[in-house]
């Protein structure tokens, strides 16, 4: 067999590299059945213990043991007010939550990727930062009253500045080898940013994905709260009033939940994002 000149110049056909397909039933086996469980399991299980003694030693008007949960939790949903306020949580939670991703990913491109942006912004952002959204309640209820938009806006500011800054700091520390190295390959200055950029920066990005959630979940608790007593909030302060500490901690518990649902979710789109910064298993 004899090669041309064409073929020698051509060099080697390039390897095509597939991707393993892992099939759901065995991620979510791997998920269940793992040393990581059953040493979760084992520390939830110590905490149960404990928290069933001491309520059995203080009573119940103090500390509900976790054993009475099980009515409590039982009579909110047969009564339906647990899954109405769930509802209507979730509803200012995931509509607050979804424009600050949106703004925060988009402003804090722009503040990296273009400098001019970044030191024109920096202060502004830093001063939003600093300020304390519980602060600015009396003129929320000024401009967007006790209701629905009242509560998606302090969702927004509680969560939005973690994302933006993470966002920011991801673009702004691109490695310049990654961006010299497309460019010798000929991309332009679109390619860099769609291929480059927001590849690289996506770490950055769901680290503020993650921390964004923890600050929503906590300003849907503030704003039903301070703002109108719904939702899980006006659970918990219709159950403080009457002293029924077991339904405040099944509140507490959906609302534990929900944050660890969300922080599931958001690393499970991260492992699909970014398969090449998973760390090795152990």
């Amino acid at each position: 067999m004899t090669t041309t000149a064409a073929d020698a110049s051509a060099g080697p056909a390039p390897v095509l590299i597939e991707r393993e397909q892992i099939p759901l039933s065995t991620v979510i086996r791997r998920m269940l059945v793992s040393r990581t469980r059953f040493v979760q399991l084992g520390f939830l299980l110590v905490i149960l213990v404990g928290w069933e003694i001491a309520g059995r030693q203080m009573g119940t008007f103090f500390l509900a043991p976790p054993s009475t949960l099980w009515a409590a939790s039982g009579e909110m949903i047969a009564s339906g007010e647990l899954v109405s306020a769930l509802l209507d949580s979730l509803s200012s939670l995931l509509v607050g939550y979804s424009i600050a991703i949106v703004v925060g990913v988009c402003v804090g491109f722009l503040m990296g990727w273009y400098r001019v942006v970044g030191k024109v912004l920096d202060p502004f952002v830093s001063a939003g930062y600093v300020i304390p959204t519980a602060g600015l309640v009396p003129v929320f209820i000024i401009w967007f009253g006790l209701g629905f938009n009242a509560r998606v806006v302090t969702v927004f500011l509680f969560c939005v500045f973690e994302i933006l800054i993470s966002t920011y700091t991801g673009v702004k520390n691109i490695d310049p080898l990654l961006i010299n190295a497309a460019r010798a390959f000929g991309a332009n200055r679109w390619e860099l940013f769609s291929r480059v950029a927001s590849r690289a920066s996506l770490p950055y990005i769901f680290a503020g994905l993650r921390m964004g959630a923890s600050r929503a979940v906590k300003g849907m608790i503030i704003a039903e709260l301070l703002f109108a007593v719904t939702g899980l909030g006006g659970l918990i302060q219709n159950a403080a009033n009457y002293y029924r500490t077991d339904k405040v901690f099944v509140v507490v518990i959906v609302l534990a939940v929900i944050g660890v649902a969300l922080a599931a979710l958001i690393q499970w789109l991260e492992s699909r994002a970014t398969p090449w910064s998973t760390g090795p298993s152990h």
